[in-house]
């Protein structure tokens, strides 16, 4: 069956909810049949796409081209950016997977896992930072519809007015050891990991959010929940220690 803009969008909110485990499987596919006209077959490949996705698993049943663009873009919203690249890890090996078939290739798809890529936090992805398998980054969300968390451009800025760009953990400022292609360059670390609020969250820029370098960032993020800043700037001082 055809499947109209409107299905895709219940489908993503109703497989959320089963990923979540406050919506059964069998219930699920039950409500997206009966209440926006899903056929069966439909509502479970889409159910079962999400946790692929959100699992970084090969699948097999193919979503179109908006479908597609809006499962990436709420698992970014609603699980932040680690799960938004484990969901193109998944993308890619279906489209890997489809190719195998030898049925022709997914261009367009293939053309938004590219786009999709390149527009992570509008900073450029270099070949050398990607594991295929596995992306670890940091996580965030983005309002976009009610009960989504926002990563606010105005946030961020505030939090820089505030804080400047000088990382708070290891206190490397990218301008001094760049020159001018560093200016204005650094990533803001959310202290409170907002992957794990469930609820509607303003954000308070001073309190909140912390200007990090991107090696600081991926180390907050190596574990969950994330270490706090003084955690990761004490075991900073200790290896910097241990190897005078």
């Amino acid at each position: 069956m055809r499947i109209a803009k409107d299905m895709s969008r219940e489908a993503y909110l109703v497989a959320r909810e089963v990923y979540h485990g406050t919506v059964q499987r069998e219930a699920g596919i039950a409500d997206l049949a009966s209440r926006v006209g899903m056929n069966r077959g439909s509502a479970s490949d889409f159910i079962n796409n999400l946790r692929h996705m959100l699992k970084g698993e090969e699948y097999h049943r193919t979503l179109n081209y908006y479908a597609t663009n809006h499962y990436l873009q709420h698992i970014r919203v609603d699980f932040g950016e680690e799960a938004l690249r484990t969901a193109l890890t998944a993308l890619r090996k279906h489209l890997d997977y489809y190719d195998s078939l030898g049925k022709g290739r997914q261009v367009t798809l293939r053309a938004l896992l590219v786009k999709t890529v390149r527009a992570l936090d509008e900073v450029p992805v270099y070949p050398d930072e990607v594991d295929p398998e596995v992306c670890l980054v940091e996580g965030a969300r983005k309002q976009v519809t009610v009960n989504a968390y926002e990563r606010n451009p105005d946030a961020r800025r505030k939090c820089l007015d505030k804080f400047g760009y000088e990382c708070v953990v290891c206190e490397l400022k990218f301008e001094e050891v760049y020159g001018e292609i560093g200016q204005g360059f650094i990533h803001v670390h959310h202290l409170v990991e907002v992957s794990s609020i469930r609820r509607q969250y303003v954000i308070d820029p001073e309190q909140d959010l912390r200007p990090v370098c991107p090696n600081c960032h991926a180390m907050l993020h190596k574990r969950k929940p994330p270490f706090s800043i003084d955690e990761l700037r004490e075991r900073l001082t200790n290896a910097s220690t241990a190897t005078r």
